[in-house]
């Protein structure tokens, strides 16, 4: 077993990669379910075949010749990228394979790329799905699409730093770009920086076309600010679809409530109806405070950022 283990490791550092976690648990290559004989198509079968059983069998050396040929002789094969990605990022060797992604990508494989990211979203791969951006990223063209894919995808996972340095290189190219615009309204709000939330608004409103509904930047950050009434403008102007989100809602009669000493809800209860055909749960009598006003406010002064 010494023996085998020191003849591995003398391939590994021929090859230049460590893959020290295959050796301690090769059964990570061997019973991955990405790695597939399925979906391939009938030229490219023998190729994809020899590729997995050297990947399972941890022959690695056969391996990355093998998929080096097939994603050469067979670059359209979105099975044989898909398992050359799975292999690499199984060994933990990112950069390589990004390398190989950037060196091997010619004009004509963007509906290719474009459909595998597809799949990987798809199938939940994310961090493949990452890797794969980020070699992209540095391919001629594919700037701005991957960078705006890479900071939503750290805008979900709550990574805002990531999420703002993508965004950031967007505006850089194109201060005016509406998707990386909402991206930085999304992360100045998670992170308190209310009047970098009123300076990205300057932008956005002037350029919103797919989406309208950034008015609850606005609301959000002149309340935190104590801007009451320019709040209420926003939260005014908002369309009926945004105005019928339950963050919404509750941060329009919060600003009602601080403002008004009997505030008039008429202006919200439509869209609470409409909240509540949605599945939001909470009556008009619990939503909208009667009794013990001046506490509320008290507590909703004291809570803002």
């Amino acid at each position: 077993m010494r023996v085998l283990i020191n003849q591995l490791f003398g391939i590994l550092l021929l090859l230049g990669i460590s893959c020290q976690q295959t050796i301690r648990n090769p059964e990570i290559l061997e019973e991955d379910p990405y790695l597939t004989i399925q979906g391939i198509e009938e030229s490219a079968k023998e190729c994809n075949r020899l590729g997995v059983l050297y990947s399972r069998n941890s022959r690695l050396k056969e391996a990355i010749q093998q998929w080096e040929i097939c994603t050469k002789e067979f670059p359209l094969s979105s099975t044989i990228r898909l398992n050359q990605l799975r292999f690499y990022y199984l060994l933990d060797e990112y950069e390589e394979i990004k390398v190989k992604i950037r060196k091997s990508y010619t004009p004509n494989q963007k509906t290719f790329y474009l459909n595998l990211l597809e799949t990987l979203y798809e199938s939940n791969r994310w961090d493949e799905r990452v890797i794969t951006l980020d070699a992209l990223s540095k391919v001629p063209d594919w700037e701005i699409f991957s960078w705006e894919e890479l900071g939503k995808y750290y805008l979900v996972l709550g990574n805002f730093g990531f999420a703002e340095s993508y965004f950031n290189q967007i505006l850089e190219v194109n201060p005016f770009h509406e998707e990386a615009l909402f991206g930085m309204a999304e992360v100045l709000t998670e992170n308190g920086k209310w009047y970098g939330v009123l300076d990205i608004l300057k932008s956005l409103t002037k350029v919103a076309k797919k989406r309208k509904d950034y008015h609850f930047y606005g609301l959000k950050a002149n309340f935190q600010l104590g801007f009451y009434t320019e709040a209420l403008k926003w939260a005014k102007d908002a369309p009926d679809s945004e105005k019928s989100k339950v963050s919404f809602l509750e941060l329009w009669r919060d600003t009602l409530l601080v403002v008004e000493e009997n505030p008039d809800w008429k202006p919200l209860i439509p869209h609470l109806k409409a909240a509540e055909k949605s599945g939001y749960l909470v009556p008009e009598t619990v939503f909208f405070p009667t009794l013990e006003k001046d506490g509320i406010r008290k507590r909703i002064r004291s809570g803002r950022e």
